[in-house]
C-alpha cells in the first residue's frame, strides 16, 4: 500500500471521525434550542460528508490511475459515473499527494493540502 493512500486514509478518517463527534456532541451544548442544535448538526454533518466525498474521489482517481478496469472501478465506488466521485479537487488533492507538479502557475488549494497529507502522515 502506498504510505500516502495510508495518509491520506488517516488524514480524512481523524477529520470524519471529529465532524461526526462533534454532531453528537452538540446535544449537549444546545439540546434547550431546536434550531441551533439543527443548524450547527447540519454543518457538522456535511462537514464530514465533503471529507468523505473527497477521500472516496481521490483514493478512486489513484485507481483509475493505475489502470484499473472502469468496470470494476465502477462496481468498487458502487455507482455507474464514477465522476460523481473523481472530482476536479480530487484530482488536485491526489496530485499533491504523489507530489505532481500543478499545471496552473498557482497551486490549486487541495493540491497543497494533499502535500501537507503526504508529507505528516496523516
Amino acid at each position: 500500500m502506498p504510505p500516502e493512500l495510508l495518509a491520506l486514509v488517516t488524514h480524512h478518517c481523524r477529520r470524519i471521525n471529529a465532524y461526526l463527534a462533534r454532531a453528537q456532541h452538540l446535544r449537549t451544548l444546545h439540546g434547550d434550542s431546536m434550531k441551533q442544535w439543527q443548524r450547527l448538526v447540519l454543518y457538522a454533518l456535511t462537514d464530514a460528508l465533503a471529507h468523505n466525498h473527497l477521500l472516496v474521489g481521490t483514493h478512486a482517481a489513484h485507481l483509475q490511475r493505475q489502470d484499473l478496469y472502469a468496470d470494476l472501478l465502477r462496481r468498487c465506488l458502487q455507482s455507474p459515473d464514477p465522476d460523481r466521485y473523481i472530482t476536479c479537487e480530487a484530482v488536485q488533492h491526489l496530485d499533491g499527494l504523489t507530489g505532481a507538479v500543478p499545471e496552473e502557475a498557482a497551486e490549486p488549494v487541495w493540491t497543497t493540502v494533499g502535500r501537507h497529507v503526504a508529507r505528516d502522515g496523516s
